[in-house]
Formats: structure tokens, sequence, C-alpha cells
């Protein structure tokens, strides 16, 4: 039944204005995970790493600032489904650019992926694993 007097008190879900200005600064007003800020033709948001559903706050701990590209990719993947997603195109850009310390380092990305078995849905660039054939 209907109860005009029953308030529901919910947490904002937003990150309060000074808080989220605190989060921009703390960041440099750039995305934390491509660096682009709006100088670049991009717009940011001030996104939850842990979102509220799952028991995040609204503190500035919680807070990253992302483009508006990463802050969508993160609302369809995990966060370690994007970081992976991410990586795998930093490998790929350093193969094509015979980049050899970055294609090392996100080799060594995707075997800590594949030790703690972390989005094994998603492959990895040339196969799977240590030895054989991979990477």
């Amino acid at each position: 039944m209907y109860d005009p007097d029953h308030v529901d008190n919910k947490e904002l879900w937003e990150f309060p204005p000074k808080v989220k200005e605190a989060i921009l600064k703390r960041d440099g007003y750039r995305c934390v995970v491509c660096g682009r800020g709006e100088a670049d033709g991009v717009e940011l948001v001030v996104d939850h790493i842990k979102p509220k559903d799952k028991g995040g706050t609204n503190d500035i701990n919680n807070g990253q600032t992302l483009c508006m590209e990463h802050n969508l990719l993160k609302k369809n993947y995990s966060q370690t489904e994007a970081g992976k997603r991410y990586f795998i195109k930093i490998y790929k850009k350093a193969v094509a650019q015979k980049d050899e310390k970055m294609i090392k380092f996100c080799k060594t990305i995707f075997d800590a992926y594949d030790e703690f078995k972390i989005n094994g849905h998603i492959p990895r660039p040339n196969g799977r694993g240590k030895g054989k054939g991979r990477l």
C-alpha cells in the first residue's frame, strides 16, 4: 500500500561536488587509463572504482577520472576485463612498433591474468599460457 509519509532515505549515487572536484584535481584532470583530458577533446567523468551497488562509497578513495570511452568500457566490462582488453590494444601497438620493452611488459601482464585465472574467456594475443607458441 502506498504511504505518502514514508520517506526512503537513499545515499546519493553521485559524488558530492567537492569530492568530485578533488578527484579530478588529484588525477590531473586526465583519464587515469589513457591520460587524455578535455584539452584533447574528450569528456571526463568521475567514476566509482567499486560500484555503489557492490558496496562502493562516495569518497575520494573510491573515485577515479575516466574519459567517456573508458567509462563506457568499464560499464560494459568489469575492471579486470577492461584492463585486459586495454593491454591487448597496447600489445598490438607495441608489436606494430617493434617496441620490445612494451611487448615484454604486456606478456608479463598476460601471464599474471593466466596465473590467477582471471578473464580466461578473453583470449590473449597469439595463444595462451607460458611456453610454446604464446605471444
